[in-house]
């Protein structure tokens, strides 16, 4: 077995996609919020610090909108449209420690 260092932070998008008639994150720009979110992070050189991870449901189903939860803080948000994304990817890296991990 062979452990892996974890990124400092994680941030889950759903990208559920459920029966036409319910409330699905996919049809909520789910995708789009993805796509944004990599980008963002690569240009950043975050990659290895902040991890972007498509998820299925995370129970808050919503009309419009995406789920977005953020690790460690615990945060998650629902309803959330891809104009929402930059000001909550800036809060969720102003309140982890993006300090490089000292090499022990």
């Amino acid at each position: 077995m062979k452990r892996e260092d974890s990124p400092i932070g994680r941030i889950f998008v759903c990208v559920n996609e459920k029966a036409p008639e319910k409330a699905q994150c996919l049809a909520g720009e789910g995708e789009k919020v993805v796509s944004w979110l990599r980008d963002e992070v690569n240009k950043r050189g975050l990659m290895q610090d902040v991890w972007v991870t498509r998820t299925k449901c995370q129970s808050y189903c919503a009309t419009d909108g995406t789920v977005i939860t953020f690790e460690p803080t615990h945060k998650q948000f629902s309803s959330v449209l891809l104009k929402d994304v930059p000001s909550l990817l800036e809060e969720f890296l102003s309140e982890i420690d993006l300090k490089p991990k000292s090499q022990s």
